[in-house]
């Protein structure tokens, strides 16, 4: 039986993994998600912020803790205020910045780590003010105490992956804002560009970092929607001229430091997997595979790994407890190939997308009845795929039988 580490590692490399491996919370994790944190030396410039402009908090629960550790201490506007102190803000709603500068709208009731307000550098003038401000330390050893925390704790046998938050698409067009960012890309392509390698230099400086000091990870991942419901932001053509540079650069370094890349992505962005692929990603994770549709999905199984959650669009919020546990064979068969390919994402926030406990359940379920290769038949690798994938309709297996 493999360990976790060599689980994951097998999967990525299609090197026939005894087990689908799993990302999701410890202890059934494979995976130690070491996270890159808030600077403290940008976290202090909080009590200089505007008055009811909170810390990024990313939707976190233990917040408070996670400060606490990082030193970081209320303002003087939020220890006079009642209804705020000793971290009762965190039960409102609020305004937030992070340490690039961007201002976030979180709603209580609405959970999650809530969602981008107002562009923070609409004007590109402010290019040189705003990045003297708002510039994330690389080497601030405190942005990776939690980190260390981790690998110590869970990370001996499992694959340790280092989350370096938001990727350069993310970050400029929270900071351009989302129509800024989409007109750049004709009217002020060489600022683009510009920001975008500012954005990529900080990045590689943090993976850079975190090999230094001994993390010793084994991946690295970053978040970059580059998608909508139906189609990619922009046509390969355009993803190309940009993004090459950007992304190239990122999976050789990490390829240079000895890891894969993991790049999460939302949106239907299979047209760009070819130039993703032909740059070095080695995994991809999606949290409604179904967006781009397993068929379009097809021409890539073996030629890159997938990370993807039952789709939480519809069956994982919306299907019943029989019908996600079916379908996590079609993700096994769909992503993946009988020599691995395949890696079970467990979305972060269920309660946030109103997925139940029952169908949580059934994903983990489906997992230990189909997820062992040594178990799953081979005629089920070749039974013909389905070519009906409405939103709620899962096909049913080959047959009734497993090994």
């Amino acid at each position: 039986m493999m360990n976790s580490l060599e689980r994951v590692k097998a999967a990525l490399k299609f090197q026939d993994p005894d087990n689908v491996p799993v990302f999701t919370h410890f202890p059934m994790t494979d995976v130690a998600g070491m996270p890159l944190v808030p600077s403290l030396k940008d976290i202090k410039t909080w009590p200089n912020t505007d008055k009811h402009v909170f810390p990024r908090t990313m939707g976190i629960p233990a917040y408070k803790y996670l400060m606490k550790i990082l030193g970081m201490k209320e303002p003087e506007w939020v220890k006079r205020d009642p209804e705020l102190r000793n971290f009762k803000w965190l039960k409102k709603d609020r305004e937030e910045m992070d340490e690039w500068g961007i201002i976030w709208r979180k709603r209580v009731e609405s959970g999650g780590m809530g969602h981008p307000g107002k562009a923070s550098m609409p004007d590109w003038e402010d290019f040189d003010d705003y990045f003297e401000r708002f510039y994330p330390d690389p080497s601030d050893k405190k942005r990776y105490k939690i980190a260390k925390l981790v690998k110590s704790l869970f990370g001996r046998k499992r694959y340790r992956m280092m989350a370096l938050g938001s990727g350069p698409s993310h970050l400029a067009s929270y900071i351009r804002g989302f129509n800024n960012y989409l007109v750049d890309h004709a009217k002020n392509p060489h600022k683009l560009k510009k920001l975008l390698g500012l954005i990529t230099d900080n990045i590689i400086q943090s993976m850079q970092y975190s090999v230094k000091i001994g993390l010793q990870p084994h991946g690295f991942m970053i978040a970059d929607d580059l998608g909508e419901q139906n189609n990619p932001f922009f046509s390969p053509r355009t993803f190309k001229k940009f993004y090459k540079d950007v992304y190239k650069t990122l999976f050789d370094e990490a390829h240079n430091l000895g890891c894969e890349f993991h790049l999460h992505s939302c949106g239907k962005v299979d047209p760009l997997l070819p130039s993703l692929i032909e740059w070095g990603l080695d995994a991809i994770e999606f949290d409604s595979p179904r967006m781009n549709g397993y068929k379009d999905l097809h021409p890539y199984r073996g030629k890159i790994f997938f990370w993807a959650c039952v789709n939480i669009q519809s069956i994982y919020s919306k299907g019943t407890p029989e019908e996600v546990e079916r379908e996590v064979w079609h993700m096994i068969r769909n992503l993946g190939t009988k020599h691995g390919g395949y890696g079970a994402y467990f979305y972060g926030s269920p309660r946030v997308i109103h997925v139940s406990k029952e169908n949580i359940k059934a994903f983990k379920h489906g997992l230990k009845k189909y997820g062992d290769y040594g178990k799953i038949p081979e005629e089920w690798w070749e039974s013909p795929v389905s070519n009906k994938w409405e939103e709620l309709y899962v096909p049913p297996l080959p047959s009734d039988e497993l090994g």
